[in-house]
């Protein structure tokens, strides 16, 4: 379930908001780099997060939603908050992860013309 997310007419968003309250500090404390979810029918990222704020990357979590598989069911649009860093409700897409010692990337490609829309680079924690 996202935690993150900035849609408009969410009815269910009272349970990633418990989740967020009941394991936040548990991602922060273990060091958690990425969280992905998806279910709503749009891409959505967010900028390194702790406690809704944004923070340097490698000292937070960044919160990833990937549900355009079903964007033509759901076209509602996106309330404004400074930890949303990329939203996407018209095209298809997928996300495509690499990672190695240093750091994670994050992308997320429209289908089925491989553009990419988002483009996320996350350190290790420091």
């Amino acid at each position: 379930k996202q935690w993150y997310q900035r849609r408009v007419a969410i009815t269910a968003g009272e349970v990633g908001l418990h989740l967020k309250m009941c394991l936040e500090e548990l991602f922060y404390s273990h060091r958690v780099n990425l969280h992905l979810s998806g279910h709503y029918h749009s891409y959505e990222s967010t900028c390194s997060v702790v406690s809704g704020d944004c923070v340097t990357p490698g000292q937070g979590t960044v919160y990833v939603v990937v549900g355009t598989a079903g964007i033509a069911l759901d076209r509602a649009g996106f309330q404004p908050y400074p930890w949303s860093k990329a939203q996407e409700t018209e095209k298809y897409g997928y996300q495509r992860i690499t990672a190695n010692a240093t750091h994670m990337h994050v992308e997320f490609v429209t289908a089925p013309n491989a553009e990419t829309r988002d483009d996320i680079v996350i350190p290790v924690w420091e």
